[in-house]
């Protein structure tokens, strides 16, 4: 039987205050950690990573679970694409119609497009499964984001240092627009303070 679940993902950039409060409360075995690749994936329905600077967060979820990844482009065994792919569909049930994702990531290097190919992978490997997808794509700012998942209230919680500056004090997706120029919601996903 189809559970015809429909719900929107909340994305919300908050201070790292808060951030790191929130992610005190959830298990060390949902912390996806370095070195960042798919080995240290994890599945929950809370996890988190830090310092996602080049590399790309993927969260797949179905509102009840999440599985998150954070893969590094400058690891070698990241480097061949297939690879993660085959992860993802040994790890992921791709005809759940529940399913959408969150990506985050990727920095724009003049000489080295290898993050923006890393994270361009991730967005084409998920519209090939039919997965709607929110992307949030960085520009040339270098600063890490720290990302966490709560399916509690399908929210996404997005802090950085840097951004804690601006957190409060302007709309939302104005915050995030300071590292990330690029933000592409489905139709459902909502970025709020």
């Amino acid at each position: 039987m189809e559970n015809n679940i429909t719900f929107t993902s909340i994305i919300r950039p908050v201070k790292k205050s808060v951030f790191d409060k929130a992610a005190g409360h959830i298990s060390s075995k949902n912390f996806v950690d370095y070195p960042w690749n798919c080995s240290q994936s994890v599945r929950g329905q809370e996890s988190y990573t830090t310092g996602v600077l080049d590399c790309t967060m993927c969260g797949i979820t179905d509102g009840q679970d999440v599985f998150m990844m954070h893969i590094c482009p400058t690891k070698e065994e990241n480097s061949n694409f297939s690879k993660i792919k085959d992860f993802m569909l040994n790890k992921i049930d791709f005809k759940n119609k529940d399913l959408s994702a969150f990506v985050i990531g990727a920095k724009d290097y003049p000489d080295d497009k290898t993050s923006y190919r890393l994270f361009d992978n991730f967005i084409k490997f998920l519209k090939s499964k039919g997965v709607p997808t929110t992307s949030i794509r960085g520009g040339d700012v270098y600063e890490p984001v720290d990302v966490l998942y709560r399916s509690q209230n399908d929210e996404w919680l997005i802090a950085s240092r840097y951004l804690d500056r601006f957190v409060g004090k302007e709309p939302p997706e104005k915050v995030l627009n300071h590292i990330f120029p690029e933000i592409k919601l489905i139709e459902d996903d909502i970025i709020t303070d």
